[in-house]
């Protein structure tokens, strides 16, 4: 408090004779005053002013009653300077609304009084003492549980939200949230870490939890949230867990996508950190983390963004995820990381992720969090994610010097693409807080079956107008550094760099401004260069300017004066030529020399061009598919050996790395199988040639010629691809991603099948020759050879029964007998076959053991 106690006793004598004084409430401060007083004002009835007993009675209105209240507020000072305040509200019936903001000596404090602490107003409330045995109750081992006391309603409000503990030792308030700044929060003092308790959620199927028994507390919520599109059911649920030496959250939620169809997403995440760390002292880990999401997709930042990235931020101080003001309303987060237009989290059906952290501290200098991220489903995506930093020195409250990195690595395997990026935070600074440095350097590979594959890319900085790159590329922010020096002397410089396959780039600039009342000078200076060797060119500029102006004033009027001396050169090459640019105040003259600068790109010979081809054993390949057995020559144009293939049927193709214009087959064939578009050649500014891919067949040592086996008859199929059009297109910006589709590439072909024929042909004496066999020993099938094993019997016991016995006169009068009785009794059998004989010759192989007999009756 700021208060004396003579701005007190001002307010109260310069009130109107007879009238009653008023005096702000906002002398508690005034968040205290949102708690108590309705209003602003307190209408004074008596006040005593002195520095050893300083009080203010009168009438305000209170959150208790619109209408006006009896206050009674009582302050205490040391050397005219108020130190702390007690407001009392009497409510009648013995009840009292208290705030205090530094309890004055010897004031009494009730439970249901509001402390003022570090500008949070917390309820005051007791000690829970802790409940007694009941005697009725036993645990499994015979021990007396806890007393049972369920709280009043106004208990259970009083208990809700943070408070201030009474206790003998003095009034005992939660530990203040750490402020959230900017970005991660690394290198910033041990501060105590923090954060508010979520209270009821909203919606009628909210389930809350509040626990607290020190050092443990959890406090957590699970609610259904305001659902917007594109979802339309959020149900989300955070748990926050204090032991005092951790500090834990988790949090997760679970959302229908607005649409037809669409199938519900799920993710949770959660971590657990120490401000103190632990592990030896050379790699100490201060958190952990690990998440993971169904029908779910995270979208990744890039390096100079990983500081707001909330699942790092986690790491560092749990409560602190993604908010804005001092004090953490968790539910809000979940919402930020679930809404708006770009969330962190989105719905993406059949992707599935999982994330695990690591905040670390190491050599006591070096702070740092890093986090893997595995994506898969609609693409499979690997990322490592880090923000490592270090101050020095290390041990002093001034530093010379902070730098903090963000790295992001991503990795795409199927889709065949690599980007590493690096960058700098907005807490890196040098020398001076005030000499800021900013930008990064980004990489780029392509690989694999990727259209680009060979390419890459390797940036540093923001490139600027006139040297921009295909969109494919990595982009990146402005890199350089500010400082403004005291506040006469700024000083701004950028750089930037690029290297690709076909050219190096690379510049920056200079700017120092002073600046001091009327005065006013300046310096500028710029460099630029780019370099290309496919084919070999230059373009190199440099410039500077110096100035100087002042304002002065003649009479009643003010005159500005300026002046600024310049000169720029630019040379390229080859053919070498340039020009040289000087400014003077008053006039600028530009003088030429040499060649004249290109006006476009240049055309490439053949030789260049063909550097930019694959090697010629590779630029038309032949490639069995099926029936080849493994024997000849490779797949490759250099081969000399034939291949040896089955003669029941043979697949191979043939195809290109350039488009196609005309597909032959045979060796002399003037009647193309396949047309396509003439191609161009770009980098050789060649429009509408012809290409042609000629396939034909040698076997058995001829060499494809007249009479040689016609490919007419072969099945085929036509490939197709996509080309790149920075290859084979017309113009540089073509549409289609850097790529023509559709353009012919190779052929497929299989063998007719096979005509067997209708003769054997000739069969020769010894194709059906054989080998006899010596009569070695007894053989199976000799007539003189006596038999083994068991001799072969006739059917016999139930089986000779049946066999002799059901196709005779008597079985088939006894069977019409049974069928005619039936048919009185309203089941009959219908016809009947008569003759069983074919029964009695089956009864023989029919069963596969004897079966029963057992007599009728």
């Amino acid at each position: 408090m700021t208060v004396r106690v003579g701005d007190i006793r001002d307010i109260l004598e310069r009130a109107a004779p007879g009238g009653a004084p008023e005096i702000p409430a906002s002398f508690l401060g005034d968040g205290a005053v949102e708690l108590v007083f309705r209003g602003t004002m307190l209408r004074v009835d008596g006040a005593r002013c002195d520095p050893k007993e300083l009080w203010v009675t009168g009438h305000a209105a209170t959150t208790a009653s619109s209408a006006p209240m009896p206050v009674r507020m009582e302050f205490t000072g040391e050397d005219e300077l108020v130190t702390g305040a007690l407001a009392a509200v009497d409510l009648g019936a013995g009840r009292a609304l208290l705030l205090v903001d530094g309890a004055p000596a010897g004031a009494e404090l009730l439970p249901g009084a509001w402390v003022v602490s570090d500008g949070r107003c917390l309820p005051l409330t007791v000690r829970r003492p802790v409940p007694g045995a009941d005697p009725e109750r036993l645990d499994g081992l015979g021990r007396a549980l806890p007393t049972v006391r369920l709280r009043t309603a106004a208990e259970r409000e009083r208990a809700r939200g943070p408070r201030a503990l009474l206790t003998e030792h003095g009034i005992l308030a939660p530990r203040p949230p750490a402020r959230r700044r900017q970005g991660v929060r690394l290198l910033d003092s041990p501060a105590v870490r923090g954060w508010s308790p979520i209270g009821t959620p909203g919606g009628e199927n909210g389930l809350s939890i509040d626990y607290v028994n020190p050092p443990l507390r959890i406090a957590g919520a699970l609610t259904a949230l305001p659902a917007a599109p594109p979802y339309k059911t959020v149900v989300g649920g955070v748990l926050l867990v204090d032991t005092g030496a951790f500090n834990g959250s988790a949090m997760g939620a679970y959302v229908v996508p607005d649409g037809s169809g669409a199938e519900p997403s799920l993710f949770a995440y959660g971590s657990l950190g120490s401000e103190t760390g632990f592990g030896p002292p050379l790699f100490q880990v201060r958190g952990i983390s690990a998440g993971f999401g169904w029908n779910s997709r995270v979208r990744v930042p890039s390096a100079d963004a990983l500081g707001g990235f909330p699942f790092l931020i986690a790491l560092d101080n749990p409560g602190e995820i993604g908010a804005d003001d001092e004090e953490v309303d968790p539910l809000k987060v979940l919402s930020e990381l679930i809404g708006g237009s770009n969330p962190w989290v989105r719905p993406q059906e059949g992707d599935l992720w999982f994330a695990a952290g690591l905040a670390f501290d190491c050599f006591e200098t070096l702070r740092g969090h890093a986090m893997a991220l595995v994506q898969t489903g609609s693409d499979l995506t690997i990322s490592l994610l880090g923000v490592a930093g270090a101050q020095l020195p290390t041990k002093s409250d001034k530093k010379i010097a902070r730098v903090e990195i963000g790295i992001e690595a991503t990795l795409r395997p199927t889709a065949g693409e690599l980007s590493i990026s690096a960058g700098f935070t907005e807490k890196t600074f040098l020398i001076d807080p005030n000499c800021k440095l900013r930008g990064g350097v980004g990489m780029k590979f392509w690989f694999g079956e990727h259209a680009h594959a060979g390419d890459f890319a390797l940036l540093l900085g923001a490139l600027p107008r006139g040297r921009e790159l295909p969109a494919r590329y990595p982009k990146q922010q402005p890199a350089g550094i500010t400082w403004g020096v005291g506040s006469t002397v700024n000083i701004t410089g950028s750089a930037y760099a690029a290297f690709t396959p076909k050219s190096l780039m690379a510049g920056g600039g200079l700017d120092v401004t002073f600046q001091s009342g009327m005065l006013r000078a300046w310096l500028s200076a710029r460099f630029d260069a780019l370099l290309e060797w496919n084919p070999f060119y230059f373009d190199v500029g440099l410039g500077i300017r110096v100035g100087v102006s002042a304002t002065i004033k003649v009479w009643f009027v003010k005159i500005r004066i300026s002046i600024e001396v310049g000169v720029s050169l630019r040379v390229w090459g080859p053919a070498v030529g340039g020009e040289a640019t000087v400014h003077l105040w008053f006039i600028s003259f530009t003088i030429g020399f040499g060649a004249a600068r290109r006006s476009g790109e240049p055309a490439l010979g053949w030789g260049g061009f063909q550097g930019m081809l694959p090697p010629p054993e590779n630029m038309v390949r032949t490639t069995p598919v099926s029936g080849y057995t493994g024997e000849g020559a490779p797949a490759t144009r250099g081969g000399t050996a034939p291949w040896l293939v089955d003669s029941g049927g043979f697949t191979f193709t043939a195809d290109t790395q350039a488009p196609v214009s005309r597909l032959y087959l045979d060796r002399d064939s003037t009647t193309p199988v396949e047309t396509d578009d003439t191609l161009d050649i770009l980098p050789m500014r060649l429009k509408d040639r012809q290409s042609e891919l000629r396939v034909w067949l040698a076997y058995n040592g001829s060499d494809g010629g007249p009479g040689a086996e016609s490919l007419a008859d072969w099945g085929r199929t036509v490939l197709r691809g996509s080309v790149p059009n920075g290859l084979w297109g017309e113009q540089p910006d073509a549409p289609g991603e850097g790529l023509i589709p559709g353009r012919i590439l190779g052929v497929r072909l299989v063998s007719p099948p096979v005509d067997h024929g209708t003769s054997t042909g000739f069969i020769d004496e010894k194709g059906i020759s054989f080998d006899p066999i010596a009569p070695d020993g007894d053989q199976p099938l000799s007539a003189g050879e006596e038999a083994s094993g068991p001799v072969p019997r006739r059917p016999g016991g139930v089986i000779g029964k049946i066999t002799g016995g059901i196709d005779t006169a008597g079985t088939r009068g006894n069977r019409a007998a049974l069928a005619e009785a039936l048919t009185r009794l309203g089941a009959g059998a219908g016809a009947l076959d008569n003759d069983l004989s074919g029964y009695a010759h089956a009864a023989g192989t029919a069963f596969t053991a004897e079966p029963m007999l057992v007599p009728a009756g």
